[in-house]
């Protein structure tokens, strides 16, 4: 009797006690795993966050995702940044620029790319010039497609050109049925008007050969609180970028089932796009002043007000050290 009840006691301990390293354990876990809510463009100016999901990289840093929501558009994201509850966000400047215009408190802490925007047409237009009387959607003013629309107006001294708002998938279907001429959209959406018979009149980089695309974002609660977490984020971008660069066909693969769209519209669209970390600030104020100009903003922006490069530069002394040693 007396064996049997020793016996029990000691299962009793030893249950007791995994149950207390489990719970430690966990309790470990919870305390390294950063929850984080956010928001993204759905197209392949997001490649970095695609492939860092599927890779696994944000775990690796002990980064929780648990919200992701998706958005059409910047200034659909932008938008959603003003509710709050969205602390990280994945986006064009322009959609940045114009919520931190409206009191959105926001840094921009790394850039994912240059470039992705593209002036698609009929294939009748066979010049810039032949835009004169035609109608051009772009997602909304404020929008990176917006200022390439008004860049190429100013450049080319056209003077009557009407630019209609509509979402990406809505100018697409708009294009395609004829009830427009042209739409300047963002990649992944104009490689597959290209695929669909279209003409790619004119890129971003035809215009201005650094124009800022997507950037990552903070709220300056985020960053002011926990500058570890946000030097995390800015590694997962990095990670994600030189995978990209170095794995291309393989982060195609990755873009394409994120997309649900076929590879080889994944591939060629990245390739319209420089996927690049490093931030010139004199190109960002640059960007802000066409917005002003072309009257997305109501005020002159400083760029130094709503960029921080502090820990990007960081991360990207930290990689290239282990680069130089590897």
């Amino acid at each position: 009797m007396v064996p049997h009840m020793l016996r029990n006691i000691a299962l009793i301990i030893v249950i007791m006690a995994l149950s207390i390293i489990l719970i430690l354990s966990l309790n470990i876990v919870h305390q390294s795993s950063h929850e984080i809510n956010m928001a993204v463009e759905l197209n392949n100016h997001a490649s970095a966050v695609w492939v860092a999901l599927e890779k696994g990289f944000f775990e690796s840093e002990g980064l929780n995702i648990k919200t992701l929501e998706t958005f059409t558009t910047g200034l659909e994201l932008s938008a959603a940044l003003d509710r709050g509850d969205i602390q990280v966000a994945w986006a064009c400047l322009g959609p940045l620029i114009m919520a931190y215009s409206k009191g959105v408190p926001i840094k921009i802490v790394a850039m994912a790319h240059t470039h992705g925007y593209v002036l698609v047409v009929k294939p009748k237009i066979e010049s810039i010039y032949d835009l004169e009387g035609k109608t051009i959607a772009c997602p909304g003013k404020g929008s990176p497609n917006y200022l390439l629309i008004r860049s190429v107006i100013e450049r080319y001294n056209l003077k009557n050109v009407k630019i209609v708002y509509m979402k990406p998938p809505l100018a697409m279907a708009s294009l395609i049925s004829g009830k427009i001429d042209g739409a300047a959209l963002p990649e992944h959406y104009a490689s597959l008007v290209v695929n669909n018979g279209f003409k790619p009149l004119i890129k971003s980089q035809d215009i201005w050969r650094k124009w800022p695309g997507s950037f990552l974002a903070v709220r300056e609660e985020l960053l002011r609180k926990n500058p570890e977490l946000v030097k995390k984020l800015i590694r997962v971008t990095v990670k994600a970028t030189i995978f990209i660069n170095e794995n291309m066909e393989e982060a195609a693969k990755i873009v394409a089932s994120k997309l649900k769209i076929p590879y080889e519209i994944a591939f060629n669209s990245m390739k319209n796009l420089e996927y690049v970390n490093t931030v010139d600030p004199l190109e960002v104020q640059k960007y802000i002043d066409l917005m002003y100009k072309y009257g997305c903003l109501k005020r002159r922006i400083n760029v130094d007000e709503v960029l921080d490069l502090t820990l990007l530069n960081e991360v990207l002394s930290e990689t290239a050290e282990i680069s130089g040693k590897g």
